[in-house]
This record gives C-alpha cells, sequence and structure tokens, in this order.
C-alpha cells in the first residue's frame, strides 16, 4: 500500500534570490521583466528576506545589486505592514 505524500514546502535558495535580484537590477527590460515576476513569487517564500538582509549587507556584492534588494525589501515589507489594518 503507497503512502499518500506530503508536498514539500518551497524553499528559496540564496543563489536563485541573488539571481533574480541581479536580473531585476539588470539593464535588459525583458531580464527586469522576467526577474521581477520570479522575486515575487520567492518573496511569498518563508526565509527569502533573510536572504535579500544578506544581499544587502554584502559589501562585495555590485551597489546596483544592494540597492535592489534593499529596494524589493522595503516594498515588500510596507506591502505586508498595509495589507494588515
Amino acid at each position: 500500500m503507497a503512502l499518500p505524500t506530503q508536498a514539500q514546502p518551497q524553499q528559496v535558495t540564496p543563489e536563485e534570490l541573488y539571481n533574480a535580484v541581479c536580473g531585476a537590477a539588470s539593464q535588459n527590460p525583458a531580464q527586469v521583466q522576467a526577474s521581477t515576476t520570479r522575486l515575487k513569487e520567492l518573496l511569498e517564500i518563508p526565509g527569502a528576506y533573510d536572504y535579500l538582509h544578506e544581499i544587502a549587507t554584502q559589501r562585495t556584492l555590485p551597489l546596483q545589486v544592494r540597492q535592489q534588494a534593499i529596494i524589493q525589501f522595503k516594498n515588500a515589507a510596507t506591502g505586508h505592514w498595509r495589507s494588515r489594518k
């Protein structure tokens, strides 16, 4: 008898989130659009904000990538806080 399998909760990897942030900071409009869509999906997964914070604080990363991580964090956080009213 086969046991029903439970769906595994999604997990975000630091590399995947970093790649999405880099794409969103790109100068290529098609890449920006695709990466922004993927970022929205990733930010719904627990742990994504921790990784965004790590990206933003890494001084060895390019400034535009760090700024994009900060902007994404700010926009998502304020959106969640406003929805609680």
